[in-house]
């Protein structure tokens, strides 16, 4: 049984089942309900976070985010996500949750979201094959 999967296979892979969602992330905030707001130096907007709280469940869910290289590890993500879950406290949520992935190229994320505090870890996969 193999178990490992060639970088070509993979790339194929990503290419039919994620990345046109990857590429329309930006329509998925349009009217969506999202809140988003932005980190700005010198009028130029360096990062943004997605902030969601439902009402009924009292979640607050962190999506689409992103901080532009240039300034990454300046502490930007880190304000936007105080931003994000104070924003949370005051419509009510109890829970913050956030998902990334789990492959070497979401390291980045999965840091700095423990390092908003991010502790609790729910595993999930997603699954995929060529047909």
């Amino acid at each position: 049984m193999r178990y490992a999967v060639c970088r070509e296979r993979r790339r194929e892979i990503y290419e039919l089942a994620q990345a046109k969602k990857d590429a329309g992330q930006a329509d998925l905030l349009r009217g969506s309900g999202w809140d988003v707001s932005v980190a700005e130096k010198d009028a130029n907007v360096i990062g943004f976070v997605a902030v969601k709280v439902n009402a009924e469940t009292h979640i607050g869910e962190i999506g689409l985010n992103a901080v532009h290289p240039v300034h990454a590890g300046h502490g930007v993500g880190t304000a936007l996500y105080e931003y994000a879950l104070d924003h949370m406290k005051r419509h009510g949520a109890r829970v913050a949750t956030v998902a990334t992935g789990g492959d070497e190229s979401h390291a980045a994320a999965r840091r700095a979201y423990e390092k908003a505090g991010f502790n609790a870890v729910v595993p999930s996969v997603w699954l995929c094959r060529l047909l």
